[in-house]
């Protein structure tokens, strides 16, 4: 880490503040890149565990090659939007064309939805770079993605186990063992980014890991990936939806997501960080129970109150965004209260 932070500033890879941001000073942010070396190096320990599991395993270290070395470029020469997508899509069509697709899902309490060659290509695109995406848009604070990301690997790596899937196992612990390295150097006060390089990259991962994983969870395949992955992915929903609504481009920054709207309700940002953390670990535990839930009654309240959690955070955000009170706006003017009591 020392040596890439020295890097970063000797060749130009810095974020410099703008209205944006959360930081207030000139900061390397080729931190990402320390995650891919780690994590390729330990890839190769584990090289003879994971080639015979995986028949495509060179195209998926094809494919996160590439999208690393996009991430590096555009932290060191800030690409335009249309060339990190053009990266990315060809990153997610690699993946795609070597056989690791979605290609059906279970939704409990229905039944198995199978999808048709060019359609389970197509979704498998989709569903990558969407990830990637999200992974950047949340990482707007100190540590906030780095352990998001990590929660992820740590659920996967559960659920794994669980069902045997030894790839994902050693893949996700893997990137763990990454992520826990590099917080060190990234928590309030971070002394690094980790940059596009690290956010594009652990997107990616992860929508594969998820790909190769939760079709192991037969019952709720089609929920498990997205209760680990629930915090990135509604906020950029969320995100798409409010950009869309004031006639903005989909991939235009803002300061409109959930980080940034609670710190300007005047929540701390390490409380901020630890709040979602929460939010993120909550669901990753749902996750592995439902992965071996067997009673159909608790797990149908259990998505229940899932889903209600989902909508009345969404309720919350769209109500912030509209300049309605929340919850947290509440909560701030009865503590005033009781203090001046």
């Amino acid at each position: 880490m020392p040596w890439i932070r020295r890097l970063s500033v000797a060749i130009g890879a810095v974020a410099v503040p703008n209205h944006r941001t959360m930081h207030d000073s000139v900061m390397p942010r080729l931190g990402g890149l320390a995650i891919f070396l780690s994590f390729m190096s330990a890839i190769a320990i584990f090289y003879s565990k994971l080639v015979p599991a995986l028949p495509g395993f060179w195209a998926l270290l094809i494919a996160a090659c590439v999208i690393e070395l996009v991430g590096v470029l555009d932290d060191v020469y800030t690409l335009s939007a249309k060339w990190k997508m053009l990266g990315q899509l060809i990153a997610a069509s690699i993946v795609a064309f070597s056989g690791f697709t979605i290609d059906q899902i279970h939704i409990p309490f229905a039944y198995d939805i199978y999808f048709p060659g060019w359609f389970s290509i197509l979704l498998t695109i989709f569903w990558i770079v969407g990830l990637i995406n999200a992974l950047n848009w949340i990482d707007g604070l100190d540590g906030l993605a780095t352990g998001i990301a990590g929660i992820s690997c740590l659920s996967l790596g559960i659920i794994a186990a669980i069902t045997g899937n030894i790839p994902v196992l050693i893949i996700s612990l893997t990137l763990l063992g990454s992520l826990a390295g590099f917080y060190l150097f990234n928590s309030e006060p971070a002394s690094i980014f980790m940059g596009e390089s690290g956010s594009a990259f652990l997107g990616f991962v992860l929508a594969v890991l998820s790909i190769l994983g939760f079709k192991q969870a037969v019952f709720v395949s089609f929920i498990i990936p997205l209760l680990i992955l629930g915090v990135p992915i509604l906020d950029t929903l969320l995100a798409m939806v409010r950009r869309g609504l004031q006639g903005r481009p989909l991939y235009e920054a803002d300061r409109g997501h959930v980080h940034h709207r609670l710190t300007d309700l005047g929540v701390s940002r390490r409380r901020t960080v630890y709040t979602l953390y929460a939010v993120s670990a909550f669901l990753g535990i749902c996750a592995i129970i439902l992965t071996k839930a067997s009673n159909s009654a608790i797990t149908l309240v259990m998505l229940l109150l899932l889903v209600a959690l989902l909508i009345l955070a969404g309720a919350q955000l769209v109500g912030i965004m509209k300049g309605k009170r929340s919850f947290y706006q509440v909560f701030r003017k009865l503590r005033r209260v009781r203090d001046e009591k």
